[in-house]
């Protein structure tokens, strides 16, 4: 534990002050540290992490201080007092050191980048990247390099929005660009590119330029910048979903005003913000555009980069994703394809089985989390599952995953110590890794912020919780939760947990199936989700069953996921499907992957209507081969 008061000393405290702050607090060392901080904050215009990394040191705390430095520090900060000297520590960057899974350390690949148009372009890029109303920021959808983006800003249009889900590779993005920068690709025309991550200025509000300088120990700039401007200054100011709204909506600040074009109005400035923090900003942002993660080539690209030692590796992984399309639509987002090439390593190891499904992926990450953290402290512990972990932290486990209920339940995706069971301490529940501490309690001022690693994994461990549950408790969360669009992750993930063991369950799920204009149940794609992720051929029958054995969706852009999923339910439920309609926009690619999950004949089908007014050789042929699985078709359309 800090010596709390020999740290105010180095942090250049007054006695009297601390002899104050120790007897409003009666000696609670949580409290004192945390005025202690407060007041160094608020007193101290120098303040700075490398100012408290500095006094830790100095107060025999090498370790937390590394810590910190590791945290908070990975950008550069600090004594570039000229020009080629931020270039240089720009040009030293890489991905962050100490991330789980462990990111490659080779030079950072290009991510798909949309740009925000008044033109209408339907594309194959557009169905074939991530879909769903989360991710489509920006319904229409156009491609375009970085690079582009940047070109197409000028003295008035140079506000860059850049938005996008959470694992998307948005600050890998600011990174890189700096990266470039400091290499001299691109933007010639910019004498000074500060990179800012938002989330170092959770405790101490941006309230001018002199905030920003400080960060970089780059203060004598100041004149020279407002003198003109701004001109020739970037600024990249990486989320903003991470910056204390309290600060962003301070009435009329700085920092405010500098985002809306009223401050240094001839800098360019860009933003990355995850969707449900940037609404305000859309209306002054001259350009938007949207990280998306990969393409197909940038995931071979990555694979191949990872596995340079080793080819018959990088084709192995490449051979798994091509017959595990649904894993493969994962990769999609750079977090999830480092996440499972992490895990198929593990397993090739252990010589454990590949994950099938997405719940696969993250019940082994999440498995594979803790005995990482068990490895760090020193214990050898074998856990086979979530159920074998040993106790207390069997018990801390089970409360991270009930906050991530009750935060997903209520659309949240920070959270505050009143979240937290008040047995477990901000640190118990960090140190297992699944809760990312935005800041340090104790170090820095105010109560600290606090986040799961990434928006899917927090839709797990919800789901988790909900299989903990008693039959009936659970029952109650299937029907409260089932018509709630942003908890349908966690019913999917339920059903991949309990494998929809539970007859009650899967009933109150496919009653909740769509009535179509004649009165009959409908199948909907949600419901063929749900039954895929259980992996129980026997609910596909059941369902079907249900609905008339008719197939039908409309109106939807299907992603290879999904024509994984359609595939496999025809597959298991074969004798109880007689009708199937698919009226929407399909890819050659899409069908190909229906028709190999279907290994023998769908005799029971007796009508195929499909709808598609896009049809190229490739599209005919794919049909035709589809065609081909059901021998007893009477109508076709």
């Amino acid at each position: 534990m800090v010596q709390w008061k020999s740290l105010g000393v180095e942090l250049e405290i007054s006695a009297a002050k601390i002899k104050e702050i120790d007897n409003n607090n009666r000696g609670q060392v949580a409290e004192c540290k945390h005025d202690m901080v407060q007041f160094w904050l608020e007193s101290d215009s120098s303040s700075s992490w490398r100012k408290l990394i500095d006094a830790l040191i100095s107060n025999d705390q090498s370790v937390l201080a590394e810590e910190i430095k590791n945290t908070y520090c990975q950008i550069p900060q600090g004594e570039y007092a000229t020009i080629s000297d931020l270039k240089g520590a720009y040009c030293n960057l890489r991905p962050a050191e100490g991330d789980f899974p462990p990111v490659p350390t080779f030079s950072f690949t290009n991510l798909a980048l949309i740009k925000d148009t008044t033109e209408t372009k339907k594309s194959a890029f557009f169905y074939e990247t991530i879909q769903g109303s989360v991710d489509d920021v920006i319904e229409t959808k156009v491609t375009v390099t970085y690079e582009d983006l940047f070109r197409s800003m000028t003295s008035k249009n140079r506000i860059l929005l850049l938005e996008g889900r959470p694992g998307c590779g948005k600050t890998t993005l600011t990174r890189k660009i700096s990266r470039d920068w400091g290499e001299g690709t691109i933007l010639s025309f910019v004498k000074y590119l500060f990179l800012i991550p938002l989330r170092q200025f959770y405790a101490t509000p941006i309230t001018g330029l002199s905030s920003i300088l400080q960060y970089f120990d780059m203060s004598d700039l100041e004149v020279n910048i407002k003198g003109n401007a701004g001109e020739r200054v970037c600024f990249i100011f990486d989320g903003l979903d991470e910056y204390s709204q309290k600060y962003a909506k301070q009435g009329r600040s700085w920092f405010e005003k500098l985002l809306r074009g009223e401050v240094l109005t001839s800098s360019m400035i860009m933003v990355t913000s995850r969707p449900n923090a940037s609404v305000e900003l859309r209306e002054s942002a001259h350009i938007r555009g949207e990280v998306l993660g990969f393409l197909k080539e940038q995931i071979d690209e990555y694979i191949d980069k990872s596995y340079s030692n080793n080819l018959s590796k990088a084709s192995e992984v490449k051979e798994y994703l091509h017959n595990h399309h649904n894993i493969q639509h994962m990769c999609y987002v750079p977090l999830h394809l480092v996440m499972i090439m992490f895990i198929y390593d593990s397993c090739q190891d252990q010589r454990a089985p590949l994950p099938k499904t997405e719940t696969d992926v993250y019940n082994l990450f999440t498995v594979m989390s803790l005995v990482r953290y068990y490895t760090k402290i020193g214990k050898d512990i074998v856990l086979s599952d979530l159920q074998s972990i040993p106790s207390p932290e069997s018990a801390i486990f089970l409360s991270i995953s009930k906050v991530a209920y009750n935060t997903t339940a209520a659309s949240k995706t920070s959270l505050s110590l009143h979240d937290i069971n008040s047995e477990f301490s901000v640190s118990d529940v960090a140190n297992l890794g699944f809760i990312v501490v935005d800041r340090k309690i104790g170090f820095t001022g105010g109560e600290p912020i606090l986040s799961f690693v990434h928006l899917t994994n927090q839709e797990f461990l919800a789901a988790y919780y909900i299989s903990t549950l008693t039959s009936d408790e659970q029952l109650k969360a299937i029907r409260e939760h089932i018509d709630q669009s942003h908890m349908r992750v966690v019913l999917k993930f339920f059903c991949g947990i309990t494998k929809l063991q539970n007859l009650d369950h899967w009933t109150a799920i496919i009653d909740n199936a769509l009535i179509d204009e004649h009165g009959k149940k409908m199948v909907i794609l949600n419901e063929l989700h749900y039954v895929f992720e259980s992996q129980n051929g026997q609910r596909c029958s059941e369902l079907f069953s249900k609905a008339g054995g008719e197939l039908i969706i409309k109106n939807e852009t299907l992603s290879l996921l999904d024509y994984c999923v359609i595939g496999y339910c025809l597959e298991s439920a074969r004798d109880t499907v007689k009708n199937i309609t698919l009226q929407c926009q399909l890819t050659a690619e899409g069908l190909c992957i229906i028709a190999q999950k279907l290994t023998r004949f769908v005799e029971s089908v007796k009508e195929l209507d499909i709808y598609d007014d896009l049809c190229d050789e490739d599209k005919v042929l794919a049909l035709m081969e589809l065609f081909q699985k059901f021998p007893n078709v009477e109508s076709l359309k």
